[in-house]
């Protein structure tokens, strides 16, 4: 009966709502073992130590409550842990096999192109035009850049030519493109110095950018003439790509610093915005 009533004190406790029937239930065995404890013999020597029965029954119940709640409990942390555990190795070992799937697409990238445009600009007044008559600034762009053309020479390189009155370069061995990117700065650097005089400015700009797919060269040509019409001089000007293809997989080889944000689809009403990187050997 003690044993009864604890349970269904526990219950009740609670705040468990109990149906009808169990609550007629409980109650009708609680007084059919009332009825049984008054008609033994030994009720009156039972009452009064019944209390202290009841009392111990329900120090011994609550106790292995205690341990049975402390064993859930200790169970369900345990549980929770092996879960957040698992969650985690899970998203590791997603996240590693989405890392090595990305540097797999990335070392799929075949061609890189440099794109080189010098631009002569003469500064325009009366005495100027005295000296500097016989200087054509558009046939001395095309001098320097057709002498840059040729001097630039490397088993690298897969392709080399005229473009849209700048010269672009096609190599695929990106593991050695730092080193052709400094013969192509010094070369041009040389080939520029002869040129300069007082009252003449030659401006030097260059792009690069890499791709998957030979059928893109021509896209990827205009692309670079944008960029090298961004004018940022003495400088090569890289592309998000170009940027995220080396700092995953030649991490040691270059530092880029942002030079801006630039729209390169030159058109306000379908403005297409990408981050202008500066390159530098590390």
């Amino acid at each position: 009966m003690a044993t009864l009533f604890f349970i269904y004190w526990l219950l009740f406790s609670a705040k468990i709502a109990m149906p009808e029937w169990f609550n007629r239930f409980a109650w009708s065995n609680i007084d059919f073992w009332a009825q049984v404890i008054k008609g033994t013999p030994l009720y009156k020597e039972l009452i009064p130590v019944l209390p202290v029965l009841v009392s111990g029954v329900y120090i011994i119940l609550t106790y292995f409550a205690n341990c049975l709640m402390t064993f859930l409990e200790n169970n369900h942390k345990r549980f929770g842990q092996c879960v957040e555990q698992y969650k985690s190795n899970l998203a590791r070992t997603i996240n590693e096999e989405l890392h090595n799937d990305f540097i797999n697409e990335l070392k799929r990238t075949t061609f890189m192109m440099f794109k080189i445009k010098v631009a002569v600009t003469k500064q325009e007044s009366y005495l100027n035009a005295l000296t500097l008559d016989n200087v054509d600034p558009i046939q001395l762009e095309d001098t320097i850049q057709k002498q840059i053309l040729t001097a630039v020479s490397s088993d690298l390189i897969q392709e080399k030519g005229m473009d849209n009155n700048s010269v672009y370069f096609v190599i695929t061995d990106f593991e050695k493109a730092r080193d052709f990117m400094l013969q192509l700065v010094n070369t041009s650097a040389d080939k520029i110095k002869p040129q300069m005089r007082p009252k003449i400015t030659i401006g030097f700009y260059c792009g690069v950018e890499i791709y998957n797919d030979i059928q893109e060269k021509d896209d990827i040509k205009t692309y670079l003439d944008k960029i090298v019409d961004l004018k940022i001089t003495n400088k090569i000007a890289a592309t998000p790509r170009f940027k995220l293809y080396y700092e995953n997989i030649y991490p040691t080889y270059f530092r880029f610093d942002l030079m801006g944000e630039y729209n390169l689809s030159k058109s306000e009403d379908s403005p297409k915005n990408i981050m202008i990187y500066s390159i530098k050997r590390k």
